[in-house]
């Protein structure tokens, strides 16, 4: 009679580094604003088109401040990404500051042809650089 064994398991996920948690937590505090600045940007130009005047100068300041956040959370993104090994993410930090610097260089430019669709995209992709820091894979746990 042979008695049965068990399977070895997965090796447990490595534990977080300090930094690494550091670095996650401000990753999750500086993603956050910069997401909700992104979904303001087409509230504020509909109000300009809705005739309120002032709202164009809030569009193109937060545009304007919008290029820096997003050079100061690629650090941080790309920071995480490296020590995380997230290479995906430190991909989309930097992209997100590449593209919104150029999104405010269409937008002065006035090529709406350009500027709304890859508005629309920055958006999404800044929804998802703030939600990413919450889940189970940043956090480095494994299923």
């Amino acid at each position: 009679m042979t008695t049965p064994t068990l399977a070895p398991s997965a090796p447990p996920a490595a534990p977080r580094s300090g930094l690494h948690t550091a670095l996650l937590w401000l990753t999750r505090l500086v993603m956050l604003p910069q997401a909700i600045a992104f979904v303001l940007q087409p509230i504020s130009i509909g109000s300009f088109l809705q005739g309120t005047w002032a709202a164009l100068d809030v569009h193109l300041i937060t545009g304007g401040i919008l290029v820096v956040v997003t050079w100061m959370t690629g650090v941080c993104g790309l920071a995480l990404g490296v020590v995380g090994r997230h290479w995906w993410l430190v991909a989309a930090s930097v992209a997100l500051g590449f593209l919104t610097t150029m999104q405010v260089a269409l937008g002065s430019t006035r090529l709406l042809v350009l500027h709304v669709p890859l508005g629309v995209a920055l958006g999404a992709l800044a929804l998802w650089l703030a939600i990413w820091p919450w889940t189970r894979g940043a956090r480095g746990v494994r299923r």
